[in-house]
């Protein structure tokens, strides 16, 4: 069967699998075959109003010799059978062969699924789809998204009381943001959302929900929320003042009992972060040796996470307050396709990277890095001039007080870009630049001109008495550049690394000058696991460097440094770039307060929001679990359905020993999505370990129990695997079942004589049951067995075997050293229960306090 996905971007698949790229490229053929798939009623349609709605600007006989060789170009790409006709002048799709996501969201409406439909409603119906010369067209298409787009709304509404009716707060908190999101301007609905979340005891949402929405009206229509609204907000407000002021501890006397009976970690607020980045969990030991999560490996740094870094992709943040916009930094919006042919797409995309370029080479101006301008802001880019309100929002959520934004035209065999300068601050134009065209055979030399001459218009305006830079490089081939924006989509999807890094490549092969890939290349490499291939072609581009940017230079030693372990090099590296990436790399090297200072303005993005999670954990390695816990709420706004914020939330609350209300979030981890490697076990372990760490050691252990249960009761696909396996063998440990651990991590032995984490645990056993010969028996042979690129993997397990002995100044010795050799600070070492024997050892507690 056919598959056509329309809500959102669109996606068209045979029924082998195979997308066919050849209609999605043609906006006309696009129009039509979405007509006959989702305009009202379904079923057969006249050929008449298929001419007036795509051909009613060309003569007759010409708008039917079009619709006939569409129809049959329909046919040929679909198979036989797909497109129906009845007489001579009605045509249909066989759904039967032919199945459409709009059909699927409105029959699922009907059968009152809501929740269903919603899974189908990803975005706006054809998103980005312009079709010109379709007056008609473009009329019934903004009436149709606009009838869909209702109807998800009334859903998620519906699911919003419906979950609120039933107590369950999360879900009808989730269900009403989701209804705001479809709805952001409705005051109606607003203030429904914010009574309901009220209602469920969730003021704080209540109030962030009507401080969006405020943000939202004054921005695109220089309104107020009305005074009956003010008022309901006024009132939750003092409320929530009023409870403030009562709170007390949620843990009691029973909680205050097992504090007292526990081992309490020294400088629990001064502990260093989990390792440096806040990512996904990924395997960083190569490839060829099959490994097992552990000790700073379970939820180790992906390294690829910088060339996100490098190139922008994540570099997005929304102030706290009021922004105050600097007239010398400048955003470049996408430029808009306005030639009617998407496969020109990449043009908008490549104008905009290669101004942002020589920006930052003009050293004129602050700039922002170019992917945030491309990707950050759907109602920048989907016009050809940004309105006021857009204006306002992308310069908010950037603090930038100039904008780059622009069309571009065909004339004929020809391309033509129009560029304006905005100033973010009033809406004003600065600046309409002077149209730049090309060849379209040779588009990379227009985009080039456009370059220069934005920066000696900026110039002009910035500072007349200097002269902008002429880089000597050459934007990329389109076709170079295609093959690269399909290397990033692939790359941002995390778990297709491979696929990214053969349309990187490609792209090298059509132009060898094109730098960019080769800095993903690093990256996604190192995400494999594969770092030989990683440094090789870091020293590559190291041998290019005088062409490279300085922004460029400092990326480049950044990794480098990674590569050789070196993070404190990687720091400075960092430094020299500024930027919010200082804050990533400083929690790396146990500098949170610096971390803090330099992630202060994060914000919250749907897809990239590593820099956010990055400074939950900063907090928490400061010790300052209340800005913490704010910060996470924050951002649990927005990542309801995520696990990883999830068990953000949950380590502030063991901070703020809140026992409950963590219960309470491993309820809601029960109901999500598992991602990547996490699961609810996963959440109830990471609970288990912040409990004990901040002295709730039975709570801890009872956790862990609970985590074994889930484990039994959802095998994997593959019982027999060893990473399953090794989970539960992970939780029997918490939960101090010592004897069913060993047995697992025994079996798990027999099968990876040469795992450095199933060893490590068995050596730690060996101590904790007093079998002193065998501990350092297995400690020995840990030595020089971790993987290169393991930056001191072994040697950390060593101290841990020895901390367990009672060997205090040796195991701060091998701890040293394994610091030394790479290994990058975490929340694990504050919470690492093999170390708690040097809790009130004053050298452990002067290593864990942060620094700087």
């Amino acid at each position: 069967m056919i598959r056509f996905r329309a809500l959102g971007t669109p996606e068209l698949w045979s029924p082998d699998g195979i997308e066919l790229q050849s209609i999605l490229a043609r906006p006309k053929l696009l129009g039509l075959l979405s007509f006959l798939a989702s305009a009202r009623p379904h079923g057969f349609h006249r050929r008449d109003t298929l001419l007036g709605l795509l051909w009613a600007e060309v003569d007759q006989q010409r708008g039917r010799r079009a619709l006939r060789q569409s129809l049959y170009y329909l046919r040929q790409s679909l198979g036989d059978g797909v497109v129906l006709g009845r007489g001579d002048e009605e045509v249909a799709l066989d759904e039967e062969r032919f199945w459409c996501d709009v059909g699927g969201f409105e029959r699922a409406l009907e059968e009152d699924q809501p929740e269903e439909a919603l899974e189908l409603y990803r975005g706006e119906l054809l998103a980005g789809l312009y079709v010109s010369g379709a007056p008609e067209y473009e009329r019934w298409l903004a009436e149709r998204r606009e009838d869909l787009r209702r109807q998800a709304c009334t859903a998620a509404w519906q699911l919003a009381e419906r979950t609120g009716s039933e107590g369950n707060a999360a879900a009808a908190g989730h269900w009403a943001h989701r209804a705001m999101l479809l709805a952001p301007l409705d005051e109606g609905l607003a203030t429904q959302a914010i009574a309901l979340l009220d209602r469920l005891g969730d003021r704080s949402g209540a109030v962030r929900l009507y401080e969006a929405f405020a943000r939202r009206l004054d921005e695109e229509l220089d309104l107020k929320p009305s005074p009956e609204t003010n008022a309901l907000v006024e009132e939750i407000r003092s409320r929530t003042e009023v409870a403030e002021e009562r709170v007390v501890s949620p843990s009691g006397p029973a909680v205050a009992k097992e504090r007292s009976d526990a081992v309490e970690p020294p400088l629990a607020a001064a502990t260093a972060v989990r390792d440096a980045a806040p990512a996904e969990p990924a395997m960083d030991a190569p490839r060829a040796r099959p490994g097992l999560r552990g000790k700073g490996f379970r939820l180790g740094f992906l390294a690829g996470i910088g060339a996100m870094i490098v190139l922008g992709l994540v570099w997005a943040f929304q102030p706290r307050e009021e922004a105050i916009l600097d007239p010398r930094r400048v955003v470049v919006a996408v430029f808009e396709n306005q030639t009617g042919e998407s496969d020109l797409d990449p043009l908008g995309r490549m104008a905009a990277d290669w101004i942002t370029q020589g920006l930052a080479e003009s050293g004129l101006v602050d700039v922002v890095p170019s992917t945030f301008g491309l990707a950050s802001r759907p109602d920048f880019t989907d016009r050809a001039l940004p309105t006021t309100g857009a204006t306002a929002s992308l310069a908010e959520t950037t603090e930038a007080g100039t904008i780059v934004a622009g069309v571009y035209y065909r004339r004929g065999d020809s391309v033509e870009f129009q560029a304006q300068i905005i100033d973010a601050r009033n809406g004003r134009l600065l600046s309409a630049v002077a149209p730049v065209g090309g060849a379209l055979a040779d588009p990379g030399s227009a985009v080039d001109s456009l370059r220069r001459t934005v920066v000696r218009t900026l110039a002009v305006l910035v500072e007349p008495s200097l002269a902008a830079s002429e880089a000597a490089t050459h934007p990329p081939s389109l076709e170079a550049y295609r093959e690269y924006l399909e290397g990033v989509r692939a790359f941002e999807r995390r778990n297709a690394m491979g696929e990214a890094l053969t349309y990187f490549y490609r792209a090298l092969e059509l132009d060898s000058t094109f730098i960019a890939p080769r800095f993903y290349i690093v990256f996604a490499h190192g995400n494999l696991g594969e770092h030989a291939l990683a440094d090789s072609n870091a020293q590559l581009l190291n041998t290019r460097r005088p062409l490279l940017t300085e922004y460029q230079r400092n990326t480049l030693d950044w990794q480098l440094a990674r590569l050789h372990g070196d993070e404190m090099a990687a720091l400075e590296a960092t430094r020299a770039r500024g930027g919010i990436d200082v804050g990533v790399q400083a929690l790396r090297v146990n500098r949170p307060q610096e971390a803090v200072n330099a992630l202060a303005h994060v914000g919250d993005l749907t897809d990239w929001y590593f820099h956010w999670l990055a400074l939950t954990e900063a907090y928490h390695g400061l010790g300052d679990y209340t800005r913490e816990f704010g910060e996470v709420q924050r951002g649990r706004e927005v990542y309801r359905e995520r696990l990883r914020p999830l068990m953000s939330e949950i380590r502030a609350l063991a901070g703020l020993g809140r026992i409950d209300q963590v219960y309470r979030a491993l309820d809601v981890s029960l109901e999500l999505p598992e991602e990547e490697g996490l699961t609810p076990a996963t959440v109830m372990l990471e609970a288990a370990a912040e409990l004990r760490a901040h002295g709730f050691r039975a709570v801890s252990i009872e956790i862990a129990d609970r985590a074994i249960e889930w484990l039994l009761s959802h095998p994997r696909d593959e019982p027999a695997a060893p990473a399953g396996r090794f989970d539960l063998a992970l939780a029997n440990y918490q939960a101090e079942r010592w004897e069913e651990a060993r047995g697992i991590f025994e079996e798990l032995a027999a099968e990876l004589p040469n795992d450095v984490n199933v060893l490590g645990f068995l050596g730690v056993l060996a101590a904790r049951r007093g079998d002193r010969d065998e501990a350092l028996r297995i400690s020995e042979g840990l030595t020089g067995l971790a993987a290169p690129r393991d930056f001191g993997r072994d040697l950390y397990w060593q101290a841990c075997i020895a901390a367990q002995l009672g060997e205090s100044e040796r195991a701060m010795a091998l701890l040293r050293e394994a610091y030394a050799s790479g290994r990058v600070f975490s929340i694990l070492l504050h919470r690492d229960m093999d170390l708690e024997p040097l809790h009130d050892y004053a050298p452990f507690q002067q290593f864990v306090r942060p620094k700087g």
